[in-house]
């Protein structure tokens, strides 16, 4: 089995997403968003293309201090990173079947 698609489902939740985000917001207020996405990716082994193109999809300064985001704003910025992941690791495994 495929190691990102192991890794996805043993952390692949939006609620441990954005979780880690709210820690994030209350411990390092200050740091600039795209630090504490890069620290959350790495926590929780997330694919950092899909923390990307989320940034992107949603225009999103990343330089903004994490803490400056309404809790509406981290819930749609999890939710979109959980779902631009699970993209990316079931696209290998569609592109192989037969059509």
């Amino acid at each position: 089995m495929d190691q990102a698609y192991l890794r996805f489902l043993a952390v692949g939740s939006a609620e441990r997403i954005v979780d880690a985000l709210t820690e994030r917001q209350h411990l390092r207020p200050h740091q600039a968003l795209a630090q504490a996405l890069a620290a959350v990716a790495e926590q929780l082994g997330i694919c950092p293309m899909a923390v990307g193109e989320a940034i992107n999809s949603l225009h999103v300064d990343a330089s903004v201090p994490i803490g400056r985001l309404r809790r509406t704003e981290l819930l749609q910025l999890g939710r979109t990173i959980h779902r631009l992941w699970r993209q990316s690791v079931a696209a290998p495994s569609g592109q192989s079947q037969p059509a």
